[in-house]
């Protein structure tokens, strides 16, 4: 009976330093990748409204783009 009681008490212990483990570093790949994020000017595309970051748009005077073949087909104004 003592084994089987050291044998549980030994296995809540692995538990709780596995738990406390994660909590604490297990997941800092993502945590700080999450807080250097910076909100980014978004676009829509003239011509079908896609939505996408102004980095990524391909501009045409005051207007932008998702693909080259939108603005070189832009719609009438």
């Amino acid at each position: 009976m003592g084994r089987i009681v050291f044998f549980l008490l030994l296995a809540i212990v692995a538990y709780m330093a596995w738990r406390f483990v994660q909590r604490r570093g297990g997941d800092r790949g993502t945590g700080d990748q999450e807080q250097k994020r910076v909100p980014q000017a978004m676009v829509s595309c003239a011509t079908c409204g896609l939505h996408l970051p102004r980095q990524e748009a391909l501009p045409l005077g005051d207007r932008y783009f998702c693909c080259e073949e939108h603005r070189r087909h832009p719609p009438a104004a």
